[in-house]
């Protein structure tokens, strides 16, 4: 951890511009950074040459970059930040906010200002799938699926219905499929329906992929649900939905820093929500690779 400091500084805030939600809070944020002598530079790039050229325009005259949006938005401006190398600071505005969770970052976006604003620190790891790097948790199988299904029309008919009855239109159709997994020299072959391969804690608005992974622990979390009928592949939900997978009957899990997933057909991976990548997938942590605002804890020796 990372001694916080309330030295004047110049942040970049990168806005997803479709996102309109919170913006009383965003006011009220605002005002609490620029209140702890904080220049706020505000933009909302469009695409990822928006995104290069806002970054690019102010590099040398920044100390920080604050993302503000949802999980997809996060992950979308994680390349860039890293390849500024500057710390990150983060303001949940999208609906499952995992990253936020993970880091125990509040979900308002003023109380997320204050921990920015307060100026403490911590180094995290960074997940990267193939060539595609990662904040929370990618998935191979059943949840592509269920991504792929619950599009933006489907949400706008149902609202917050979508994705339960997206996620049980994708189960009554599953497909299995073979999968070869090596983890550092580890060799495992399995018929599963998902296989999941976490970076951080929570996925899917505060589903644990482990009760006690954490981002900052250099390890990546891997779990796969087993190919079975409904009612048996039923039974391991609650587990899941837990996080207690480890230990659990006929879930297979592993930890590891490197782990190599190949499957039978070519499969989609999607990546902290957003399907990116393919199969063959080679997955690995990379330790400590980014710094962002978290609040201070009282084993860190800094007062809040």
């Amino acid at each position: 951890m990372i001694q916080g400091s309330r030295a004047s500084r110049r942040a970049l805030l990168l806005l997803n511009p479709n996102a309109g939600n919170a913006k009383a809070g965003l006011d009220v944020g605002l005002q609490c950074l620029r209140s702890a002598d904080m220049d706020v530079i505000v933009k909302r790039p469009e695409g990822p040459d928006g995104l290069r050229r806002a970054i690019s325009e102010h590099r040398d005259q920044l100390d920080c970059i604050i993302v503000g949006g949802g999980d997809g938005s996060m992950n979308f401006a994680l390349p860039f930040v890293m390849q500024a190398g500057l710390p990150m600071g983060i303001l949940p505005m999208g609906t499952a906010n995992d990253l936020a969770r993970t880091l125990d970052i509040p979900l308002n976006v003023e109380s997320a200002c204050q921990i920015i604003a307060d100026g403490h620190l911590s180094d995290i790891d960074v997940g990267q799938v193939n060539d595609r790097h990662f904040f929370n948790v990618a998935h191979i199988g059943l949840a592509v699926e269920v991504a792929r299904r619950a599009d933006k029309q489907a949400k706008g008919c149902l609202g917050p219905l979508a994705y339960p009855y997206m996620a049980w239109q994708a189960f009554r159709t599953r497909r299995t499929f073979k999968v070869r997994i090596d983890c550092e020299g580890e060799l495992h072959s399995l018929r599963v329906v998902q296989v999941s391969v976490g970076n951080g804690r929570f996925y899917g608005g505060g589903v644990p992929i482990a009760e006690d992974a954490t981002i900052d622990d250099g390890q990546l979390d891997l779990y796969a649900l087993p190919a079975r009928k409904g009612s048996s592949l039923l039974a391991l939900i609650p587990a899941v939905g837990r996080g207690r997978t480890r230990g659990t009957r006929d879930i297979f899990t592993l930890r590891g820093r490197e782990v190599i997933v190949i499957t039978n057909r070519s499969k989609g991976v999607t990546v902290d929500g957003e399907e990116v990548e393919r199969t063959p997938a080679r997955f690995r942590v990379l330790p400590g690779a980014l710094k962002v605002y978290t609040a201070a804890r009282e084993a860190d020796g800094v007062d809040s």
